[in-house]
């Protein structure tokens, strides 16, 4: 007896049928007639025959995906359907038209309700408050403010070579190789006099307020705060309530801002603090103050600084293969560092505890060939800039491993000093000899600082050419434009212009200028650090709340010093320790 089992598997494989096989569905109104048909046949009923109304429909959906057809209950031909000649482009204007028509109609018959049109605006200005505080508002100020007639003033306190600046609307925080730490008052331009009925000008320089140096002996005091080696970094929280400094002495010491009273040393690093940031939304509440410190032992650490009373270390993250020389902050739990001679970028995500490398190494085809990142600027939400030691800047995305634009030799080169003043030969034979192999090669100024305004499209570069050049990132967030200088008028080919990588680009007069040939300029020196922050109005609403308006310009405060801020290679001795504020204001066509 055969069964299923007992014969052969040839014979006991299924065929599926032409109708399973093709996989095809009937449609519901060919079922519909089979059936009908089925019914005829045996007599029991009869096939109902479809209406004209249904093959239409069948047509017009067949016809069109992506817009549904409304059957009118009246019996009407639907004014949804395609009109004789009109293609798929005018069907959407016609049904988006009368759409506009029928809402028009409602206001006019109906009008509309002030309380719901105050709710929408109010929604739209808090989501514009979240999109700038994380990042995610690009806003095109660049254009709009006035760079080369911006107002200067140096002020110093007769301290070494300042390697540090930081800002906190209204109060700026110098520190210098001599241990020391300064508070200073910036003074706002449209801010009325102090004294009433007052004839002498008003004071254009910031005012000191704090000062620190060295050790701050307390009898009383368990531990003894302060500073026994240079200080090389600086940071001012969001909140205004701490100041953070980091030392070649391996020591990080969190201040109280009001009064500069040490409340804190941290003893987490192994060499020397070389860069610290505070998270810019770290103000807000649940949150604290949440700090980033990068050192030359090649780890980046964070801080959580909830109070004076809460101020704790939180944990330690390693990636670079060298000192880690800059930081840069993105959100409270993302920020971007700079290895020296590892010439790598990280984009650190500490959260997830997760990093992203980029590498700066320069293609062996250009001229001046990359040794070292020494700072970098985050442009929230994905970019930012570095610079390094052969005079290039670098713009970056996080999405990119490969640069995204880069402009060479941005301050310009020095050309090398004459062999008469280098040599030891007297003899004009030997001497005229040397100039005929001189192979000496112009040496690119160096970006010693780096900084940009978030959420705009300004980025502010220094070197020792004695300038501070402004530069705009493009619509597209894809290329550097160059807007000359900070209170110089730069040469005509290069304002408002695109940087192609060559030095050619950059102002003539900077290829030409000796370090130790003084000008008539704003700064000259080192360009050590550069912090920037947006003067704004203030808005005061109906319940006497203040908030921050428009843009009314920027506040650019400069550190400046005879030597770099991490070498001793170099030293200009015509140069000034200390600092210059500038007051760029907005075009008059913008007031």
């Amino acid at each position: 007896m055969s069964s299923f089992f007992t014969v052969p598997a040839s014979q006991r494989k299924r065929k599926r049928g032409e109708d399973i096989a093709g996989k095809s569905r009937k449609r519901r109104g060919v079922e519909k007639n089979d059936r009908d048909d089925a019914a005829t046949t045996d007599g029991s009923a009869r096939r109902k025959p479809l209406r004209p109304r249904d093959n239409e429909r069948d047509d017009s959906i067949s016809g069109s995906d992506s817009e549904a057809e409304v059957e009118l209950e009246s019996g009407e031909e639907s004014e949804a359907t395609s009109e004789e000649g009109e293609n798929t482009a005018d069907r959407r204007i016609r049904l988006a038209q009368r759409y506009l028509d029928n809402i028009k109609q409602e206001v006019d018959e109906a009008g509309f309700d002030a309380e719901d049109l105050d709710k929408d605006l109010i929604a739209q200005r808090l989501k514009e408050d979240v999109d700038e505080a994380k990042g995610r508002q690009f806003r095109l100020i660049a254009t709009n403010l006035d760079f080369p007639n911006a107002a200067h003033s140096m002020f110093r306190a007769d301290t070494d070579s300042t390697t540090g600046v930081a800002v906190c609307q209204p109060y700026a925080y110098t520190v210098s190789r001599d241990k020391t730490l300064v508070k200073w008052e910036l003074i706002h331009p449209g801010r009325p006099s102090d004294k009433k009925n007052s004839t002498a000008p008003r004071r254009k320089k910031p005012k000191q307020c704090a000062y620190v140096r060295g050790i701050k002996i307390r009898a009383s005091a368990t531990q003894q705060h302060g500073h026994t080696g240079e200080i090389l970094s600086v940071a001012a929280s969001p909140d205004g309530r701490f100041v953070a400094t980091g030392g070649a002495d391996k020591k990080l010491i969190i201040w109280a801002a009001e009064d500069l009273r040490p409340l804190k040393t941290f003893m987490t690093h192994r060499d020397a603090v070389t860069g610290l940031a505070f998270a810019p939304t770290s103000s807000q509440s649940g949150f604290g103050a949440q700090l980033f410190s990068a050192s030359k032992d090649r780890s980046l650490k964070t801080y959580s600084l909830a109070g004076e009373d809460s101020l704790a270390y939180v944990e330690t993250l390693f990636g670079h293969q060298d000192h880690i020389v800059g930081v840069s902050a993105v959100s409270v739990d993302q920020c971007v560092t700079v290895g020296a001679r590892d010439r790598k970028a990280l984009w650190w995500k500490v959260v997830d505890e997760s990093l992203t490398k980029f590498l700066g190494d320069s293609s062996r085809s250009e001229t001046y060939q990359t040794g070292s990142l020494d700072c970098v600027a985050a442009l929230p939400p994905a970019n930012f800039v570095t610079g390094s030691d052969s005079g290039a800047i670098v713009l970056w995305n996080v999405h990119r491993k490969k640069a995204v634009f880069t402009v060479q030799t941005a301050h310009g080169v020095d050309e090398p000093p004459p062999l008469e003043e280098v040599t030891s030969e007297t003899s004009p034979d030997v001497i005229e000899r040397l100039k005929k192999n001189d192979g000496r090669q112009p040496m690119p100024r160096a970006i010693t600082a780096l900084a940009a305004v978030p959420g705009t499209d300004v980025i502010l570069s220094g070197s020792w050419d004695g300038k501070v050049r402004v530069w705009k990132l493009s619509n597209d967030k894809r290329s550097l434009i160059s807007l000359g200088s900070i209170g110089e008028v730069e040469h005509s080919g290069m304002t408002n212009g695109h940087v192609n990588g060559t030095s050619d680009d950059v102002d003539e007069a900077s290829h030409s200028t000796s370090v130790d040939e003084p000008s008539n300029r704003a700064i000259y020196g080192f360009i050590n650090s550069i912090a920037v922050f947006e003067r704004r109005n203030e808005i005061v609403n109906e319940f006497g709340g203040k908030k921050e308006g428009e843009c009314e310009g920027l506040c650019v405060v400069v550190g400046t010093g005879k030597q770099m801020r991490l070498g001793r290679w170099m030293k200009l001795p015509k140069a000034k320790n200390g600092a210059v504020v500038f007051e760029v204001p907005l075009l008059k066509t913008q007031l």
